[in-house]
């Protein structure tokens, strides 16, 4: 054979050459220990950890992370004989789509606690996420499903019913480790949030709902709240041991604590329409569920020929006629619940451009 190095003729049995030294054949290498795959073998207080890498998750900070399975042992080659025993005895979660991750999320408490309204919301945004319903949520990549939220909406408020929904199922997938992040965070909708619109009741819809009122007790309710300020929420919290009619006020309120337990003036004009309503309860004034006032409440809106706006409009008007009407900032302020006024002035107050021009044609 021929020296690798200066090519000189050698013995087959020489080992290295007389010639340059140079070694004839390559040094033989040491097999490794374990294959790749098969998991890490290190040192932890004084034993061994036989620790194999079955997947990823990412923590609440946004950091990846490695999912194991970790046994100790007292010698280290006990750690290296187990780690094909880690490897085989892992079974991976099987992989759900979103149609079954959707029908889970249905027997919830969280959907349980949503109003119809909600629901039904929630309901239009699995019609648009159905064509992809056999999908595994594994499978799911960002650019998928802000295509598919493109594709099948057309403004703001569906398209972000669908990123909402998506995100329960996420949640949900995440609890069951099938897969270790929410992508929902990871999308931008393709539309802005529109500004909300605050509209107000005007005079002559509040006298409708005081001709509507003579005939459908229900309608008070509705005149509690805008002779009131007081949320939905609130109204229904009222006891009646709270309710001090020869004194004017209640006591009441949620939400934030300058609005809670705070003391309610009952407006002479309501002080009526309450003590009717507190006839034949036993507990609170209102005792009925959440969708059924709101049936209650659109079904009087429509009969009363007022506009379509929400029961918060009735907080607004009673806070602009209040301003209107010059009360002080600061009662304004705490007969509503709120901590100070520039919160009222900012989100509840809604003058009329008629008053603005008699004020400033006060100058």
């Amino acid at each position: 054979m021929l020296c690798r190095k200066c090519e000189r003729e050698l013995p087959d049995s020489a080992t290295f050459c007389p010639y340059c030294g140079k070694r004839t054949a390559p040094v033989p290498r040491k097999s490794r220990q374990k294959p790749n795959g098969t998991g890490t073998v290190y040192p932890r207080n004084g034993k061994w950890v036989a620790s194999h890498v079955v997947g990823w998750y990412r923590t609440e900070e946004g950091v990846l992370r490695k999912k194991t399975i970790n046994r100790t042992f007292v010698k280290k080659s006990d750690a290296i004989n187990a780690l094909p025993t880690l490897k085989a005895a892992y079974k991976p979660v099987k992989p759900k789509t979103l149609y079954e991750l959707y029908q889970e999320y249905m027997k919830t408490k969280d959907y349980e606690n949503l109003s119809k309204s909600q629901r039904q919301k929630m309901g239009y945004a699995w019609v648009r996420w159905e064509p992809m319903s056999v999908i595994s949520i594994a499978d799911l990549t960002v650019s998928a499903i802000e295509d598919q939220i493109i594709e099948k909406t057309k403004s703001y408020y569906p398209a972000h019913d669908m990123k909402v929904l998506l995100s329960h199922l996420y949640k949900l997938a995440i609890k069951q480790e099938i897969v270790g992040h929410n992508k929902t965070e990871d999308i931008d909708l393709p539309y802005d949030a529109p500004k909300a619109k605050r509209e107000c009741w005007t005079k002559a819809e509040i006298d409708a709902l005081w001709d509507d009122y003579k005939s459908h007790p229900f309608t008070g309710y509705l005149l509690i709240m805008c002779y009131s300020g007081l949320r939905i929420g609130e109204l229904s919290t009222i006891r009646l041991e709270n309710v001090h009619l020869d004194e004017n006020y209640m006591i009441g309120g949620i939400k934030t604590e300058a609005g809670i337990d705070r003391e309610i003036p009952i407006s002479a004009k309501i002080k009526p329409v309450i003590q009717t309503l507190m006839k034949g309860r036993k507990v609170k004034i209102l005792e009925m569920g959440e969708n059924q006032f709101y049936e209650a409440y659109w079904a009087t809106v429509e009969r009363a020929g007022l506009r379509h706006l929400p029961p918060h409009t009735c907080r607004h008007y009673f806070f602009s006629r209040m301003t209107a009407a010059g009360v002080q900032g600061g009662i304004i302020a705490e007969v509503g619940g709120h901590a100070n006024y520039l919160t009222t002035l900012k989100n509840y107050v809604r003058i009329p451009l008629k008053d603005k021009l008699a004020a400033v044609d006060k100058v």
